[in-house]
């Protein structure tokens, strides 16, 4: 393969993920998922989280990750989806994520509870072996996966004051050192230091969980 054809394959496979054609046009169309776009949602997490705050007995977060936007495609190192869960008293009660938003929202960006692909995905994965969607308790490099549950709300809490917005490559900021020396390789326009510029105050459903988590042990 040669340099150049490796760089568009390469380019063309980072950049896919939920923000990829197939899900912006189902993200435009879907009902279930045109309601990502609605302004009551930013209100709603915040609603929920404080009221976590003020009353946390009995409850955990999780983090799990998934297939991303649909079922058919399969989880590798660029193209999974994350999103966090609130137990009370063992009982999951809410799902959390940050997403993006149709066109024509006022919004570009939001945080959401129970967004339809984190419920089906997560009940198949509770209720059924065949597990489609994927879905796995995420763990860190070093094994952690027992988050701080007062910690990380009031971390979400914070990165939802700084209004961040939408970006598809924002995840780049969390690559291994190792990975980002090889992809120096791509043009300046696509460089990591150009994609960490352009993702500055900007998220997507993976950087919005990793760098809100906080660990019991951290």
């Amino acid at each position: 393969m040669s340099r150049k054809l490796f760089m568009v394959v390469f380019i063309a496979y980072f950049l896919i993920g939920c923000a990829s054609m197939q899900a912006n046009k189902k993200l435009n169309e879907s009902p279930e998922d045109v309601a990502r776009g609605d302004p009551v949602n930013n209100i709603l997490v915040k609603e929920y989280l404080q009221n976590v705050l003020i009353a946390p007995e009995g409850r955990e977060l999780r983090v799990y990750t998934r297939r991303a936007f649909s079922s058919d495609n399969k989880k590798n190192f660029f193209m999974f989806h994350m999103f966090y869960a609130y137990f009370k008293d063992n009982q999951m009660e809410h799902t959390l994520v940050f997403t993006d938003t149709p066109k024509g929202s006022e919004l570009n960006g939001c945080w959401m509870l129970d967004a339809p692909t984190d419920l089906e995905s997560y009940n198949l994965f509770l209720n059924t072996p065949e597990n489609p969607w994927e879905v796995e308790e995420y763990q860190d490099s070093k094994g952690r996966r027992d988050l701080d549950m007062e910690l990380t709300t009031k971390s979400i809490l914070k990165r939802m004051d700084k209004g961040y917005t939408f970006f598809g490559p924002a995840s780049i900021r969390n690559l291994p050192w190792y990975h980002l020396l090889w992809i120096t390789l791509i043009p300046p326009l696509f460089s990591p230091e150009m994609l960490m510029l352009f993702s500055i105050h900007k998220d997507n459903c993976t950087s919005a969980i990793l760098e809100t988590i906080v660990f019991k042990d951290d």
